[in-house]
């Protein structure tokens, strides 16, 4: 499915693996594992068992948790290149999300049982990895100071800004963020309805700042969308 030259490929373009060697990463492959699951898919449940890192190749998987009033609120999208489950792995306790596949979606694993070994074997992993924890939970942090203080227009410009630093591609329309998200996944990501979001993208689209047509979102003006997440 893939070779071990194309895993040690996508594990060094990893920040946690970045500055091993050759030698280090060719290690490292032996404990990697290829999985696939199908869109709609439940990779993980919240309360499972934390025992294994991802790094998602192909696909787009999103995570996210239930209120006690049975909303779900999703905490990220998650696309090419992107590592995930490090926090529940590194503590030993249980998943602090439901993970489910947006698309039909490839990763490559790495079971506690085989990293743990790893790292004591390459000690300035270790550190990449404590930093890589440091920097998640500075996100989750964000993340509930915005649902709490950003109105909507600003909770959905600033993730759109966001989604567009990572998969925007400049076409003559405009920005156009390169994944297929629907308008009730969208409203997951910023704690609000789908017909929120529908209205939403009725004023911005009028106001000519952003448009959502089968599943992809163009950012329109850039500028405006700025001014909208800075505004007072």
């Amino acid at each position: 499915m893939l070779s071990p030259s194309q895993k040690r490929a996508h594990l060094a373009a990893q920040e946690l693996f970045r500055k091993l060697s050759e030698r280090e990463l060719d290690d490292l492959v032996l404990a990697v594992h290829v999985k696939q699951i199908a869109a709609r898919e439940e990779l993980c449940h919240k309360d499972d068992p934390g025992n294994q890192l991802y790094v998602i190749v192909e696909g787009l998987l999103k995570a996210q948790t239930t209120s006690p009033g049975g909303d779900d609120v999703v905490f990220s999208i998650m696309g090419p290149g992107e590592m995930f489950g490090e926090l529940a792995l590194f503590c030993g306790g249980k998943r602090t999300a439901t993970v489910i596949a947006i698309q039909d979606a490839l990763l490559l694993l790495i079971d506690r049982r085989e990293l743990f070994p790893f790292l004591r074997r390459h000690p300035d992993a270790a550190i990449k990895l404590l930093e890589v924890l440091a920097l998640r939970a500075q996100k989750v942090s964000a993340m509930m100071e915005d649902t709490t203080f950003l109105n909507l227009p600003q909770r959905l410009g600033k993730r759109l800004l966001d989604l567009a630093g990572r998969y925007g591609k400049r076409t003559p329309a405009g920005l156009r963020i390169e994944m297929k998200i629907n308008q009730t996944e969208l409203g997951d990501l910023v704690a609000a309805t789908r017909e929120s979001i529908n209205k939403q993208f009725r004023a911005w689209s009028e106001e000519g700042v952003a448009a959502m047509s089968g599943g992809f979102v163009t950012i329109l003006d850039e500028e405006a969308l700025r001014r909208v997440v800075d505004s007072d």
